[in-house]
């Protein structure tokens, strides 16, 4: 007489370091790209300001390199890929081996997202460690001052909470459907349209509503990055839309999570 054995699900902790060591695998084709990428910045910097420094040597060339909420654009946009690379092949059809899993597959389709959302933590980490190398080796070059942290520090945040929401948004696509691509760039084009149109039919508030879910005090663009202004960024709005998004696409990212596809 024999007897079938279940094993026991899992520890979470257990889980979470699998799928941690799994998703930095997946993208470390594009953890290469973005070391070479900050190589190659470096150097054309380092190059240039060299050069500039030879052909004018008394000239002033700055007062000291200050780090600004638009200096998140490139971590931002390295944020918004991100998630193609956690979620190579495996689209929700092909996704159907988180049946066999000891793990629930919501919860499962969690703790990978927050994997994926933790290596992209620590690829801001070294953007900003690069930053500050890359300030200290301008001030050595040209004698001015080293002044990279003399901005706000809500700044220095918000290179985290923007690469937060560009993964979130980007994982709300590719979590949820076959056709990541197809839904970002039609939900763009479709968003542009409409402004246009309703430019063109004589609708102005319909217009300036759309256009302020980008520009608006609480659009994505305050959230991201503040408010811009003549010479840099203002916090503006930012404490209240930068959660607002969050907390809005979260919720997006755990229903796609939590749906279930034959």
């Amino acid at each position: 007489m024999t007897s079938t054995q279940l094993h026991p699900t899992p520890d979470t902790r257990v889980v979470a370091a699998e799928q941690f060591r799994a998703v930095g695998l997946a993208v470390r084709t594009e953890a290469y790209f973005y070391i070479g990428a900050l190589l190659a910045i470096a150097i054309l910097v380092f190059a240039s300001t060299i050069r500039m420094m030879h052909v004018h040597p008394s000239s002033n060339v700055n007062n000291g390199f200050v780090y600004g909420a638009g200096g998140a654009v490139p971590i931002f946009a390295m944020a918004l890929l991100i998630p193609f690379g956690v979620w190579r092949s495996e689209d929700p059809s092909r996704r159907s081996y988180h049946w066999t899993m000891p793990v629930a597959r919501g919860p499962h389709t969690i703790i990978k997202f927050l994997c994926g959302w933790a290596w992209v933590m620590i690829a801001t980490v070294v953007y900003l460690v690069f930053v500050g190398i890359l300030a200290a080796g301008l001030s050595l070059i040209t004698g001015a001052p080293d002044r990279v942290a003399a901005g706000p520090g809500w700044e220095w945040v918000a290179a985290f909470t923007a690469t937060t929401i560009g993964y979130l948004l980007t994982s709300v696509a590719v979590i949820g459907s076959d056709h990541a691509w197809r839904w970002i760039g039609g939900l763009f084009i479709a968003f542009w349209v409409l402004v246009g149109v309703s430019s063109s039919f004589g609708l102005p508030d319909m217009s300036l509503a759309l256009q302020s879910i980008w520009n608006g005090a609480y659009g994505l663009k305050t959230a991201l990055f503040g408010l811009e202004y003549r010479r840099g960024w203002t916090m503006g709005s930012w404490p209240v839309a930068m959660p607002l998004w969050i907390i809005g696409s979260a919720i997006a990212v755990a229903i796609v999570s939590y749906r279930h596809r034959e």
